[in-house]
């Protein structure tokens, strides 16, 4: 037989991590690589000298393992007969063990035996002592039954309430434990016996307790039949609590009966002091006491008062409607709600019985009248301090304040509001669902102030006119609209400042209500009292630049051809900058605590003024290179002097805001760039278009047109330049004018119409311009004709 080698050997990795602890030299190790272990000694020829004495430690170590194996071998060689000794003694212990469990299952086995036969003789017992007890329980209970039912029979006629009352629950829950024995025909029996005693005594009880209670004969007697009645069945107890309070509350019903005038609800206190003095001689008749406490008698006649109160004041108010009014309305809940908090502390809410509101609910549908006398209300309100406006009264004084300050109606306007969500609070068991219709109310109260207080009072400027009176103003060669006085600017001053104020409270009143009423929203008549405010801006805005219209209006009268040297600013200039001196100031004084308005106000009035200035220069023919250049510097001057305008002779003198600035910069950098064209040479027309496009990038042909007759152009030669300048920019050669424009709209389209109107020479200038893009020179020249006598003609009629 072949020896097994090692690698046949299947060793557990227990074994193996065994064996490598037992390797204590680096030569027992099982991957160790004998030609690496060679190079680690020689690692050079010189150390080859040391051969021998690695050969002696190896044979040593050698030696050593040899002797280790042989100790091992000579310990180990009786193992196998050690343990088949220890085998044989486990079996012979095993068997043992069997033979003892062998026994022990035997013993328990016989003593089961023993148990079952004890136990059975214990149950015999336990089932007869069951069956006795039961026997004689049964027993007991008939005999109770029995002795009474007769008992029962002899009270029910000696009318011995009080023996019946502490008898007859005990005898009616006995004869239900005979409920399976209803076959026997002796229970039978006792049963039929036992009903008719109910019935008989039924009508017994509730005669004689109405003959107690009608003849006041009140005694300890009184609260056994009331036991009793709780005790029998059916609706007795019921039927007694409800004839008892029909007796207490009947006078109530005849005395304040619908139909009678103390019924009103201007003497509502009166029926409730009639109960209260009711409930209190309820109490003092000791009537609380005779009734079992767990029948609630106190509670339950306050319960259905409430309930006929409110059955009554709906059909008294129902056929009254047209009588009823919100402070009668409130006074009658007012009364009511001090009446259901005097119940609510006297009888605390139990067993789903509560007071709150038991009377105050009915008042609810008829709360319109409330509504309906606020609206009355607030209307006359807002004609009150529409009439005051109007005559003075409420106008601010500029005398007795430096600043425009809100009219003092806004605030009692605000005030009343607030009264009247506070009493629609207080009027409805329901807050929330009234203040719901108040909020309707709030909202046509605020629209109707913005109407009549404040927009009905703005001045209007001629730029406010119709479209048809705008076509008018544009022809008429001079317009000159009136200016606001100091005191009408200081009126519009004040209106902006209430309309303010007034969107803020809005804000904060619409947050209020939100956290009452999710959803809330009044931002529309938020928006109305912003866009006043705008309006009066814009009022504003137009009286001042009106002062600067003789001066723009001059611009285009001057003779441009014949200026032949630039100088200083031309006198317009110094004229629009007086003008500005003189009004800005004065804006900016009445508008001290609102800055941010009077920053709106120069912003708006600054790049109107701008954009005016480049329609005047439009205005202007035959510019010469001179009279450009002193445009130019003129643009230059207004320009410096618009972005000073805020700080017009002020302590402070701040930095404008970057929005004014980039404004003004754009609207007068295009007038800079437009005449710098005009300065530009027309000798060869495609440079000057190239240079036309290059400063103005965002115009068109129309503008560029204007732009030739600020150079001097002459009418025929516009066509070729337009023409270069379509195909310059990739517009078709053959594009003309709309031709179903109207004379309105081609006007408003060449001239600006904001600020002031146009002459009538430049409308009908503006319309011959835009007519010529398309027309030949016959059809230009019918056209000025025609134009011409029709300016005559409305010169003659103005």
């Amino acid at each position: 037989m072949e020896e097994p080698t090692t690698s046949d050997l299947k060793i557990s990795e227990n074994v193996m991590n065994e064996i490598k602890d037992m390797c204590i030299t680096e030569y027992c190790k099982p991957n160790m690589s004998l030609i690496a272990q060679i190079n680690e000694l020689f690692p050079t020829e010189q150390s080859l000298t040391q051969l021998d004495s690695v050969i002696a430690a190896v044979e040593g170590e050698i030696s050593e393992l040899d002797n280790e194996l042989a100790y091992l071998v000579e310990t180990n060689a009786n193992v196998s007969e050690r343990g088949e000794e220890a085998l044989k003694l486990a079996h012979e212990a095993m068997i043992e063990l069997e033979k003892s469990i062998g026994s022990i299952r035997e013993r328990t086995k016989s003593s089961d035996d023993i148990v079952r036969e004890m136990t059975r003789d214990i149950k015999q017992l336990d089932i007869a002592k069951r069956n006795l007890t039961a026997s004689i329980t049964t027993l007991h209970h008939l005999h109770i039954l029995l002795t009474g039912v007769e008992s029962l029979g002899a009270w029910v006629d000696k009318k011995d309430y009080s023996s019946i009352a502490r008898q007859l629950p005990a005898i009616l829950n006995v004869l239900q434990l005979f409920d399976a024995y209803k076959e026997s025909e002796q229970i039978e029996n006792l049963s039929e016996q036992l009903d008719k005693l109910k019935a008989s005594l039924t009508i017994q009880l509730a005669r004689d307790l109405k003959n107690a209670f009608q003849t006041g004969q009140l005694s300890d007697r009184i609260t056994d039949m009331c036991r009793v009645a709780a005790a029998l069945e059916g609706n007795v107890k019921e039927n007694f609590v409800k004839w008892f309070i029909e007796q207490q509350l009947s006078e109530y019903c005849i005395i304040y009966a619908d139909n009678e005038e103390c019924a009103w609800l201007d003497k509502v206190d009166d029926r409730y002091k009639w109960f209260v003095r009711k409930l209190t001689d309820f109490e003092r008749a000791g009537l609380s006491k005779i009734f079992p406490t767990d029948w609630h008698m106190g509670r339950r006649l306050t319960s259905e008062f409430c309930v006929v109160t409110r059955d009554i004041l709906y059909r008294i108010m129902t056929r009254r409607r047209q009588d009823l009014d919100w402070k009668l309305l409130g006074h009658a809940i007012q009364h009511t709600k001090m009446f259901e908090a005097l119940l609510t502390k006297r009888f605390p809410e139990k067993d789903g019985i509560s007071f709150d509101k038991a009377i105050w609910s009915v008042f609810d549908p008829f709360l319109d009248v409330f509504i309906n006398a606020q609206e009355k209300t607030l209307n006359e309100f807002l004609d009150t301090c529409a009439s005051k406006i109007r005559s003075g009264e409420e106008k601010p004084n500029r005398e007795s304040s430096t600043h425009a300050v809100p009219f003092p109606s806004s605030a009692d306007m605000f005030l009343l509001l607030k009264k009247v969500i506070t009493e629609s609070s207080k009027l409805s068991s329901e807050p929330d669902a009234l203040i719901r219709d108040v909020i309707g109310v709030v909202r046509v109260c605020l629209r109707g102030y913005a109407t009549s207080c404040l927009i009905a009072f703005l001045p209007s400027l001629g730029s406010q006119q119709s479209g048809a009176a705008n076509l008018f103003s544009l022809i008429r060669e001079e317009v000159a609209y009136p200016r606001l006085t100091p005191d009408q600017q200081f009126l519009v001053c004040c209106i902006l400042a209430t309309a303010d104020w007034c969107a803020e409270t809005s804000i904060q009143l619409q947050e209020k209500l939100s956290q009452r009423i999710p959803g809330v929203d009044i931002s529309q008549e938020t928006e109305s009292f912003y866009s006043i405010t705008n309006q009066s801006l814009l009022v504003l805005v137009q009286d001042v630049e009106s002062t600067c219209d003789a001066a723009l209006q001059s611009i285009s009268k001057v003779n441009w051809t014949a200026v032949d040297c630039v100088g200083d600013e031309s006198p317009f200039i110094g004229a629009m900058r007086a003008h500005l001196r003189q009004a800005v100031p004065l804006i900016r004084d009445m508008l001290s605590d609102r800055r941010k308005y009077f920053a709106h106000f120069c912003l708006k009035l600054a790049t109107q003024l701008a954009h005016k200035f480049v329609g005047s220069l439009f205005r202007c023919r035959a510019i010469s290179t001179h009279g450009a250049e002193q445009l130019l510097l003129d643009t230059h001057s207004l320009k410096t002097f618009l972005l000073s305008v805020p700080s017009i002779d002020s302590v402070i003198n701040s930095k404008p805001p970057t929005a004014y600035v980039s404004s003004v910069n754009a609207a007068l950098t295009k007038a800079e760039m437009i005449l710098k064209v005009v300065m530009c040479s027309l000798e060869t027309v495609d440079e000057f278009v190239e240079q036309y496009i290059k400063l103005l990038p965002a115009s068109d042909a129309a503008e560029m047109q204007k732009v030739l007759e600020m150079k001097g152009v002459k009418r025929q030669e516009h066509s070729a330049v337009l023409n270069a300048y379509r195909i310059k920019i990739g517009a078709s050669g053959s594009e003309t004018a709309p031709q179903s424009s109207s004379l309105t709209s081609r006007i408003g389209g060449a001239l600006p119409t904001v600020g002031s109107a146009a002459s009538v020479s430049e409308a009908f200038n503006a319309v011959v311009s835009m007519a010529a893009d398309g027309l030949s020179d016959q059809t230009v020249t019918s056209s000025i004709d025609k134009l011409k006598r029709f300016e005559r003609l409305v010169k003659r009629q103005l």
